[in-house]
């Protein structure tokens, strides 16, 4: 329970990266590998929505079980148990120890979830209950969907492009519900007037943790991915990595991975997709969130560049820099991603060059008057 720009690099497998490459230069995928579409991967709580979800969730069930505890109280707990954790750490300084410390949060986690399914407070909280109660959350505003995330998903799934969704939060039926219910998927006249093609929300690939409601109210572990024997809960950054290496690896390579979030949940995610996109603008409109992940990046030394400048940009852009530090893009909002060069006219086609240290992709846009790096749009 976490309270709390153009380039595509490439890359040669999400499988076989282990969790210590993230301390330097991830390798790249074949040289002049051609990408056809996108496969674009999105957190939930704080990217699709703007804000955390988890206290709604909490009271769908306290609703049906009010002798439990409040979210008040289950969610000073969690504070409580980070704040000793982070007390007692040593502050990171770098890129591996800032996963380090992102890992170590995973026994905070599995107390808060042990604490919530004492409580029974999911007791009798079923699939169909938590999407209606997503619907009427939407409906009345309680969730707020960021703005322009049907566009966003519309222009990922043209084509052959894929979606996918992958959060720590607790409801991997309230995510559905959601994105079902949300006003935007209806569709928005376009510039002919027409109504736009609204998203086929069963295309998604939803993945996050589950109530399973009964009379315990305990909570589910989620997925399995296809390399390993179990199944785990969503909790830590490493999870979500994981997740998300099954969701893509089980595609053919012809996509470009792009990866959005807000928070320090979403390190790994980022880093290791092709494209790794933070959502925050200025630093005095950031959530909390977002913050805290562009603290963490400057403390580990990660560059961050604006979305726009795949668009804008001249020449050569280094998508490995000689320093080996994985470049980062930013967008203020779902708009800037879109009016971005990762959503032009025909295929992608990367091509890299290396030197040992850098690598650096000559790209251009043909369908627009702009150059741009990252890769080319033919």
């Amino acid at each position: 329970m976490r309270l709390t720009p153009s380039g595509k690099t490439l890359y040669k497998s999400l499988k076989c990266w282990s969790h210590n490459a993230l301390t330097s230069a991830p390798p790249a995928r074949s040289h002049n590998m051609s990408f056809h579409s996108i496969h674009l991967v999105l957190d939930f709580d704080g990217t699709l929505t703007t804000t955390s979800t988890l206290p709604l969730i909490y009271n769908i069930g306290y609703r049906l079980n009010p002798s439990c505890p409040s979210w008040q109280s289950i969610s000073q707990a969690y504070i409580d148990d980070y704040d000793r954790l982070k007390f007692t750490s040593v502050k990171p300084t770098t890129l591996s120890q800032e996963l380090q410390w992102l890992e170590s949060l995973r026994a905070v986690e599995h107390r808060s979830i042990a604490r919530v399914e004492a409580t029974n407070v999911f007791r009798y909280v079923t699939k169909d209950i938590m999407h209606s109660a997503a619907a009427k959350a939407v409906r009345n505003r309680e969730i707020e969907m960021r703005p322009g995330w049907e566009k966003l998903l519309r222009k990922a799934m043209d084509g052959e492009g894929k979606v996918g969704v992958v959060s720590v939060g607790w409801s991997a039926d309230l995510i559905r519900g959601c994105l079902s219910a949300s006003p935007d998927r209806v569709g928005a006249a376009g510039q002919d007037g027409n109504l736009e093609k609204g998203v086929d929300v069963a295309l998604i690939d939803v993945r996050a943790n589950n109530i399973l409601g009964g009379d315990e109210g305990k909570m589910d572990r989620s997925w399995e991915a296809a390399s390993v024997d179990h199944k785990s809960r969503i909790l830590t950054a490493e999870d979500k990595l994981k997740v998300m290496t099954d969701v893509v690896g089980r595609d053919d390579s012809r996509r470009l991975v792009v990866y959005v979030g807000d928070s320090t949940t979403d390190l790994e995610c980022l880093l290791h997709a092709d494209v790794g996109i933070c959502l925050g603008g200025e630093p005095a409109t950031m959530t909390g969130e977002q913050q805290e992940l562009r603290e963490t990046l400057n403390r580990a030394g990660v560059d961050r560049r604006w979305i726009g400048d795949i668009k804008e940009g001249h020449g050569e852009v280094p998508l490995v820099p000689s320093t080996n530090r994985k470049v980062l893009w930013w967008a203020k909002d779902f708009e800037e991603i879109c009016q971005s060069a990762l959503f032009g006219a025909g295929k992608y086609v990367g091509d890299i060059e290396q030197d040992g240290s850098s690598c650096t992709a000559k790209t251009e846009v043909t369908s627009a008057n702009h150059s741009c790096p990252g890769s080319t749009l033919v």
